[in-house]
């Protein structure tokens, strides 16, 4: 079992995160290197798209959180990808309780019967989504056995991790991290051992957690690179840092969490 010091190594400041000094320098020029990577990406998503069509449609799961104020952010997203597949997507979606996210998604799925849905689909409300997004998203982790899946953020993107960034010329890659956020995909074999999510207030944590478990069940994970998303707000902008880290050192020696950070980050590798 992991000792808290052990834990605390996970949010040393530069483990696996984006430098975004360096990012912001360079900000409107990664609006164009984005539109030079689509480009480059048209052709193979062309055909990425027609072989998506020859898989069975899946049932999926999205789940959201109704904040107050932000209501039309997170009917522009759903309708956004909801709308826009050929799978069957069902909704799950609650106002937001002064509890933590996965709280909130906890109560938001309580009420569905979890053996009917193929996909469990967890999203924010601050995200822009390329067109065909759940399509593509689904296509490339069924085609790579992924069991918990994320798109890649856009050059252009508030993100954390230096992994979960979009790579030049990938499509997929297989990695042993998928984020908690602002979009993390679930397929149904991994429902007997990460739900209901544990009660955290801020999370931090739960996607090492999902990491540790994964290793320890030879679950493929990945990031889609296909399906770049936007994250439109700063992470962690508006809470105790230093709160989020400590409840999460506590939440991971408790639960024994071995998976270090070297082999989390480490393993990147394009498979498409």
């Amino acid at each position: 079992m992991t000792t808290e010091r052990a834990a605390s190594e996970y949010f040393t400041v530069g483990t696996g995160a984006v430098r975004h000094a360096r990012w912001r320098r360079f900000w409107r020029l990664l609006r164009l290197l984005d539109a030079a990577a689509d480009v480059r990406a048209a052709p193979a998503l062309w055909r990425a798209r027609r072989a998506a069509r020859r898989l069975p449609a899946q049932n999926v799961l999205l789940a959201a959180i109704r904040v107050a104020g932000r209501e039309a952010d997170l009917d522009r997203v759903v309708a956004r990808i909801a709308g826009d597949t050929r799978h069957a997507v069902s909704l799950a979606v609650t106002p937001m309780a002064p509890v933590g996210k996965f709280d909130n998604i906890n109560r938001a799925i309580a009420t569905h019967d979890m053996d009917r849905h193929d996909w469990l689909l967890v999203i924010d409300d601050d995200i822009d989504v390329p067109d065909g997004f759940l399509d593509l998203l689904l296509y490339f982790a069924q085609l790579h056995g992924l069991k918990l899946a994320q798109p890649a953020h856009r050059f252009r993107s508030f993100s954390t991790f230096a992994v979960t960034e979009r790579h030049w010329a990938a499509l997929c890659r297989q990695t042993r991290f998928v984020e908690i956020g602002p979009v993390s995909l679930l397929h149904r074999d991994t429902f007997a051992d990460l739900l209901p999510f544990p009660s955290l207030r801020w999370a931090w944590g739960l996607d090492i957690f999902w990491a540790d478990v994964a290793a320890q069940r030879g679950w493929h994970m990945g990031v889609v690179d296909a399906v770049p998303i936007r994250h439109k707000r700063p992470v962690a902008a508006s809470y105790d840092v230093t709160a989020a880290r400590d409840e999460a050192v506590a939440f991971l020696s408790a639960r024994g969490v071995t998976i270090s950070p070297a082999e989390m980050f480490g393993a990147d590798r394009r498979i498409a």
